[in-house]
């Protein structure tokens, strides 16, 4: 009995064995058919259906798309070859307005283009009153400075417009002089922001366009550093000859040398050269070794500014990996707190001022200097601020930024000027404009400000604050034919137009208050994306 009991068992445990082999073969046949389909779904399925079926409205079928391509080589002249690039992340879906005041900015945005379109289209920027335009740069600058607003915003028309005339008529190698610092921020920021947004796919013919041009583009401006004995380039190259010179007593300012290295180390990470990120870093190093022992005057307007947004802001698209860039921003924090941030009077409002190279304290604030807020928000956000004083610093900033607005027209003057003297008159005013600083050119930096404190805070007021701007901005700058004009004096209500429409208009003010009154505000997350100074988003990456 026990032997028969035995032959059971052993033949039970065989027979147990052979249905686990077989089990083990079957998982493996399935998990290899899953690995085929997954390996067809990603290299044959069109990336445009694979991603989101809503960019087959910008980037056509495939049909379509292989007749772009065979075509860029007549169409796009000064293209150079780019190395392959994967996709990094699916490109974020954008759905269009959610409620009345996006819808109203949107209709705004398409004002301002339709008046861009009609009387300048092609050309650097709009003069909205004439009717006329400027070509400053000779690069389509309003199309390739706006074209991520348009993307964000969900319009289709205006997207393809932009993308259409980026394809076939923009020239990156102009028989023209530029700024370094501006072409950089606003045409090659635009350019990398737009690929990033159409898809990062070197197989969509749009974005390899974008990238293409881009490239060629950043070789041409990197003539500034070629041209320079020091790690500082010349703040003006020829995008053609590649001459370069810095017409300020051979000066570059500190912002021009130091606002570049967000947008050329994106390039290097998209082509896989690292000469552009390596050269325009050097001068990042080269003013971080030198330090500030001796200087001039102290202020975070213009020519300084940006310098301290891009230290927290490299700090973080390098995903928080080279630590002198946060240490320098916390640094120069605490001196902005100790020699600049002030109280006016009688009622103590707080603001920044400057240092003259007198070394006496100048109670004035440009609108420029409301950026400050988002990159405290930023350092707030990122763990960097000790007992919430960034935090506190942000919201002041942001309150003295909405005072600049309470005027006759509502609008936002250049700059403004404190009250610094001890008087028991309470009927004084804390703050005053003088009428050399009156004009307004429709600046985003307070609507930034109030964009990263919303996110941060989400008290509605600054949504509120937004909404007053804009509808100023509808009442005294729009302009019926089309576009928007800056304005001459924000002191009076019967304005008089400067016959001018800045680029950075509907790339940043729109952009900014767009996403401020958004319902969603996951949109473009501060953890994954940064906004270079000219508001284009760029990756954050691993």
């Amino acid at each position: 009995m026990k032997s028969r009991r035995g032959e059971r068992e052993r033949f039970v445990r065989i027979m147990e064995k052979k249905v686990e082999e077989r089990t083990l073969f079957l998982i493996g046949i399935v998990y290899m058919q899953l690995l085929a389909f997954l390996y067809f779904y990603l290299n044959f399925i069109e990336s445009t259906e694979a991603l989101n079926p809503k960019r087959q409205k910008f980037f056509g079928k495939s049909s379509e798309q292989v007749q772009i391509r065979q075509n860029i080589s007549e169409k796009c002249s000064d293209c150079l070859p780019v190395s392959n690039t994967k996709l990094k992340r699916a490109p974020p879906i954008f759905q269009g307005p959610t409620n009345d005041r996006q819808r109203a900015v949107v209709k705004a945005f398409q004002h301002a283009w339709a008046g861009y379109k009609k009387y300048a289209w092609g050309h650097d920027e709009l003069r909205p009153v004439s009717q006329r335009f400027d070509d400053p740069f000779e690069l389509g600058l309003t199309i390739v400075d706006s074209l991520d607003t348009a993307i964000i915003m969900g319009l289709e028309i205006e997207t393809r417009e932009g993308l259409e005339w980026i394809r076939d008529s923009l020239n990156v190698s102009p028989s023209r002089s530029v700024n370094l610092f501006e072409t950089t921020i606003r045409v090659l920021g635009g350019l990398l922001s737009g690929f990033h947004l159409t898809g990062e796919d070197k197989n969509l013919p749009f974005s390899q366009i974008l990238l293409e041009k881009a490239t060629k583009l950043g070789d041409n401006l990197l003539k500034a550093f070629e041209k320079s004995k020091s790690p500082v380039p010349k703040s003006d190259v020829n995008l053609q000859t590649g001459d370069a010179f810095s017409p300020n007593r051979d000066f570059s300012s500190l912002a021009e040398v130091t606002t570049l290295q967000l947008e050329f180390r994106d390039l290097s990470d998209l082509t896989g050269d690292k000469k552009y990120e390596e050269v325009t870093f050097n001068a990042s190093k080269h003013i971080h070794k030198a330090k500030c022992l001796e200087y001039d005057a102290i202020t975070l307007g213009a020519r300084a500014d940006s310098y301290y947004e891009y230290l927290i802001k490299q700090w973080l698209q390098t995903k928080k990996s080279i630590d002198w860039l946060r240490d320098d921003f916390i640094q120069s924090m605490k001196a902005v707190k100790k020699h600049l941030y002030r109280q006016s009077q009688p009622n103590g409002l707080w603001f920044i001022g400057e240092v003259t190279e007198y070394k006496d304290f100048y109670p004035k604030m440009d609108h420029l200097v409301c950026f400050l807020s988002g990159s405290l928000v930023l350092s707030h956000l990122n763990s960097l601020d000790e007992n919430n004083e960034h935090l506190e610093m942000a919201k002041q900033i942001g309150d003295i930024c909405h005072k600049m607005y309470d005027n006759p027209t509502g609008l936002g003057p250049e700059i403004m000027h404190f009250n610094m003297e001890n008087s028991s008159d309470i009927s004084k005013e804390d703050t005053y404009v003088k009428s050399l600083d009156a004009h307004s050119l429709l600046r985003p930096e307070a609507i930034e400000a109030w964009f990263y404190l919303y996110r941060a805070t989400k008290d509605k007021k600054y949504q509120e604050w937004g909404w007053s701007a804009f509808e100023a901005i509808e009442k005294y700058a729009k302009v019926e034919s089309g576009g928007y004009s800056s304005i001459d004096n924000v002191l009076r209500k019967k304005i008089r137009r400067r016959d001018k429409m800045e680029s950075f208009f509907p790339a940043e003010t729109l952009k900014y208050l767009y996403l401020l009154l958004s319902d969603d505000q996951e949109i473009l997350p501060l953890d994954r994306w940064v906004f270079n100074t000219e508001a284009h988003p760029l990756p954050i990456y691993n």
